[in-house]
């Protein structure tokens, strides 16, 4: 049966070079140049990892893929001719589950102007992570997947990276992973924009800082104020919605109907900061009952402690 595999090996080429012309991401795993063996096999024929290693032999003979430095060699290509790609295509293509997140994601839409050298992704913990790799691979693979498995292929796993193309790789593993969108050119996904307001206020420290969260605010909580106060109350804690509540209304000076109820989850208490991992601080906004540790936004005169 080996034999018989390796007659096909010509015309596998040819196919898998066709599908490599147009492959959308700028690199290809190991696994999923298997699915695409296993997706061209006819007459039955099981998928052998014999063939796999001839097949990336071939193309690695006449330079159609070569290997990605910055991964265990042999599970991450770069394709011919393709423009290099930014650390956040690769990412998002070895990682089918994370997405651009924190202070890349504020980058990404101009909500910054900080060249961070650290890539930050959002991806599931490892159990949420395999489950649904395993789905995924069963959709792949449809009725090829026990012929697929019992030949010991590679399979779709969480490659291990710290690095990609000279940037830190921050890795996040949320479960509530929140709302991403997938953009088409360059292939990533990338945190919305009020997803990514959200994460500022909850993770500042990834997000440049607690002030530069406020400037970020600032600046543009305005423009994108009805995508910030949707995610918010969809998605945000009562802690979420005080902290964003304060910051809308106290320092932006902003009013949105949706803010109206946020009201209702001030209360007082020592351990409501506006910095989560700031020092408790005895300058407090009497509306939002939230003590305002963030040195730029006390004001001059003490007032009372909550």
């Amino acid at each position: 049966m080996v034999a018989k595999n390796l007659e096909s090996l010509p015309t596998m080429m040819r196919f898998i070079q066709e599908k490599l012309a147009g492959w959308e991401r700028p690199v290809i795993t190991d696994y999923e140049l298997g699915v695409l063996m296993a997706s061209h096999l006819v007459n039955q024929e099981p998928p052998s990892r014999l063939l796999l290693q001839h097949i990336t032999d071939g193309l690695s003979l006449f330079g159609l893929i070569s290997f990605d430095k910055d991964f265990k060699p042999g599970s991450v290509y770069h394709l011919f001719g393709r423009i290099k790609p930014k650390a956040i295509e690769i990412a998002c293509a070895v990682d089918p589950f994370a997405y651009i997140s924190h202070l890349s994601a504020m980058g990404y839409h101009g909500l910054t102007d900080r060249f961070s050298k650290i890539l930050y992704l959002t991806t599931p913990p490892d159990a949420e992570w395999r489950a649904q790799a395993k789905d995924r691979m069963t959709k792949d693979l449809r009725e090829r997947s026990n012929a697929y498995q019992a030949a010991k292929l590679p399979q779709l796993r969480r490659l291990g990276f710290d690095r990609i193309e000279g940037a830190r790789v921050e890795l996040m593993r949320r479960s509530s992973r929140g709302a991403f969108k997938t953009i088409k050119s360059p292939h990533i996904r990338v945190a919305t924009v009020g997803r990514t307001f959200l994460e500022m206020l909850r993770e500042p420290e990834h997000c440049g800082g607690i002030q530069h969260v406020v400037d970020t605010y600032k600046d543009y909580a305005a423009r994108y104020l009805p995508l910030i106060t949707e995610e918010l109350e969809r998605h945000g804690t009562a802690i979420d919605k005080v902290r964003a509540g304060y910051l809308l209304d106290e320092v932006c000076h902003l009013q949105h109907p949706t803010m109206t109820a946020w009201i209702k989850h001030a209360q007082r208490g020592g351990s409501r900061m506006l910095d989560p991992n700031g020092e408790y601080a005895p300058y407090y906004s009497e509306k939002w009952k939230l003590s305002i540790n963030v040195a730029s936004l006390m004001p001059g005169d003490s007032q009372e402690d909550l």
